[in-house]
């Protein structure tokens, strides 16, 4: 079994992170993703992986922090690929429910990450919350260039979504959300 997106940089992981990695490995869990939202958080996650083997990383900004950090492609680029537990790009997309940033500066992050992920061929952690429309139209773009491979993280959207995204060779992870009485609907688009 994989974690395929925790934040080990975030309290109260990161004061107890020898528990959490000890606990991991005796429920079975072979790998830990820790997700990065932010340039600051990324310091943490480089040191947060060289704890333990089960611990690999990602780099990107979250949608709800770009208005102050947007990162360019190469400097995507050039995080990931000097070291090799960095794996993938992101958490990257789009959020609309909150609108923590604005629309214009999210879609910006979001087709740089897209780009540093194909360039570098490694996985893009997407986060999509009230912006179907505009993520399935950005990655069904560029997803016509090259292989994008997606990992919809958190998954909470519609069916119809899920379809579309299927369509382009998307992965989904659940989160608890996923046992709540009153989703059953997102229960049957995993089923």
């Amino acid at each position: 079994m994989i974690d395929s997106h925790c934040h080990l940089d975030h309290e109260p992981l990161f004061k107890n992170i020898n528990d959490v990695v000890l606990n991991s490995k005796k429920v079975g869990i072979e790998k830990l993703l820790t997700i990065c939202t932010t340039r600051e958080s990324f310091k943490d996650i480089l040191k947060i992986i060289e704890i333990d083997e089960i611990i690999f990383g990602t780099f990107g900004i979250h949608p709800h922090e770009t208005s102050e950090n947007i990162l360019n492609k190469d400097e995507i680029i050039k995080s990931i690929t000097e070291n090799k537990k960095i794996i993938g790009v992101g958490e990257t997309g789009l959020d609309f429910y909150y609108n923590n940033s604005n629309k214009k500066s999210q879609i910006k992050s979001f087709k740089k990450h897209i780009e540093a992920s194909l360039d570098l061929d490694v996985p893009l952690i997407v986060h999509s919350r009230n912006a179907e429309k505009d993520t399935y139209e950005i990655l069904n773009y560029y997803s016509q260039k090259k292989n994008l491979k997606i990992l919809m993280h958190c998954y909470t959207g519609s069916r119809a979504f899920a379809k579309k995204m299927l369509l382009l060779n998307a992965y989904f992870s659940a989160s608890g959300i996923i046992t709540f009485k009153n989703r059953l609907e997102l229960q049957l688009t995993f089923k």
